[in-house]
């Protein structure tokens, strides 16, 4: 039986994530405390017990025609006793039901390993959102940046714009706060250059890797190695370089070549 979530499942959630999930840094407690709706969890259940499920969460994306809805795929997972049984199949035709009936444009998902790519291609889903990988490494003290807080949310939204793709994932005040509160609370924070008063380059930073950093330069890269106190850092930009996610439309005609997303719990 494919159904949502409810108050008493909560427990058998939490025990199916930590086995397909494991954690040490934090994250998992982070989530749960602070982002997880038990209301967007699509759960499959046979015989009374919890056999796979998704997190079908809201997200909008920038069209030529303006954002519309569509869902985020997020830890999906089954358990290892009822794997190759179908049960991830039916979930995600039966999200995208949901999606059609909703009239959201599409389904969206990060495979969290290179293989998942291909596991995913028979239900619809492409590569589309894709990204630049890059390693930066010390060679002198460089520019350095400064923390960014809530206050440069104007800023940062402009700068997401003015640096990814026109088709993206929109990024409203909420989620820049709550992206800006989780890398204060388990990474290195959130770091911005200036040109004057005007925000130029940012990074949101983990210990081994800036998972997101836009405009910046290699002389402010230098810097923020000096920041963290690194010799070698990982850094995604936007770009076409590799593809980090794919999509599955729900609606024909849609023309946008590529899109960009990140810092979406991936």
């Amino acid at each position: 039986m494919i159904r949502f979530a409810g108050p008493q499942d909560a427990a058998d959630i939490r025990r199916l994530w930590e086995v397909c999930f494991p954690d040490e840094g934090g994250f998992n407690d982070y989530f749960f405390a602070h982002h997880f709706d038990i209301t967007k969890t699509l759960l499959s259940v046979e015989g009374g017990e919890l056999c796979a499920m998704v997190q079908m969460l809201p997200y909008r994306l920038t069209l030529a025609g303006g954002a519309r809805e569509l869902t985020y795929i997020y830890g999906a997972c089954t358990d290892p006793a009822h794997r190759r049984k179908g049960h991830m199949a039916r979930l995600l035709e039966h999200s995208f039901a949901l999606d059609r009936a909703a009239g959201r444009v599409a389904s969206a998902l990060i495979p969290a390993e290179p293989w998942l790519f291909d596991f995913y291609k028979p239900f619809g889903y492409e590569p589309f959102f894709f990204v630049e990988k890059q390693e930066i490494t010390r060679e002198g003290d460089g520019i350095l940046p400064r923390r960014l807080t809530r206050d440069d949310i104007p800023q940062l939204a402009a700068l997401y714009e003015a640096h990814t793709a026109p088709c993206r994932i929109a990024r409203d005040a909420a989620y820049w706060q709550a992206q800006i509160a989780m890398f204060d609370a388990l990474a290195k924070g959130v770091y911005g250059w200036f040109d004057g008063e005007k925000l130029s380059a940012c990074a949101f930073c983990w210990e081994d890797n800036a998972q997101e950093a836009l405009g910046m330069t290699p002389a402010q890269a230098q810097g923020l190695l000096s920041v963290l106190g690194r010799d070698r850092l990982a850094v995604v930009t936007a770009g076409q370089g590799a593809a980090l996610g794919c999509i599955k439309w729900h609606e024909k005609g849609q023309d946008a070549p590529f899109g960009y997303m990140n810092l979406m719990f991936n």
